[in-house]
């Protein structure tokens, strides 16, 4: 999925964000209270950590700033579909969300519904890094409550820049260079890297 308006945009890998969904539901001790919420953070945070140190995403996701901090616009919209497919005793809609609903197990005692894994994730789909990302995503933020996370992400500078930029709008997208802005573990190159990726995806996009 491209998302037309941001300078730097990546197209959304389902099998690795399955994967990652799977890999922190997998872990009830490490990751507490996981429901979308916490999932649109954490996946943003990990996209980040990737981001900045490796010059290419984890997920590809796109990235949205709402009242309640930023978060992973696809994957947000995927868990909401199996919510509601659970609450409406249907299939999801979509492959991918279909795919997404087998592979969950949703616990709908909550007022915001928590998944668990009903299946280990395919590790095969994920590189060395974006397991180091998760890991260390997962050891510095798995346990962090709602309230945590959101004083957390509302002090990123990529989240402050979009919201302070959306006039009336009840959101607005986070641009990807900005994940780069104000992080001393950003490494030398890697945006510049990124940035000449996108220029020659442009391009080629363009013919």
């Amino acid at each position: 999925m491209l998302v037309v308006g941001l300078a730097v945009t990546f197209v959304f890998n389902f099998e690795k964000a399955l994967a990652a969904i799977l890999y922190l539901t997998s872990k009830p001790d490490l990751v507490t209270a996981f429901d979308k919420y916490k999932a649109g953070k954490l996946v943003f945070l990990a996209e980040k950590y990737h981001l900045v140190r490796y010059g290419h995403p984890l997920l590809g996701d796109y990235y949205k700033a709402f009242k309640n901090g930023p978060a992973a616009q696809t994957v947000i919209d995927l868990l909401q579909n199996v919510i509601d497919a659970h609450r409406e005793g249907r299939p999801a809609k979509g492959a991918n969300a279909q795919r997404l609903m087998a592979a969950l197990k949703v616990d709908m005692s909550w007022e915001n519904p928590r998944f668990s894994a009903a299946e280990p994730p395919n590790m095969r789909v994920l590189s060395a890094s974006e397991v180091e990302a998760l890991d260390q995503i997962i050891a510095l933020h798995g346990k962090k409550t709602f309230y945590e996370l959101y004083v957390l992400t509302h002090g990123m500078a990529a989240y402050q820049k979009a919201w302070a930029k959306r006039g009336r709008k009840t959101t607005a997208s986070i641009r990807i260079e900005d994940f780069f802005e104000d992080d001393s573990d950003a490494a030398s190159g890697t945006f510049e890297e990124m940035m000449e990726n996108a220029a020659i995806r442009r391009a080629f996009a363009a013919k």
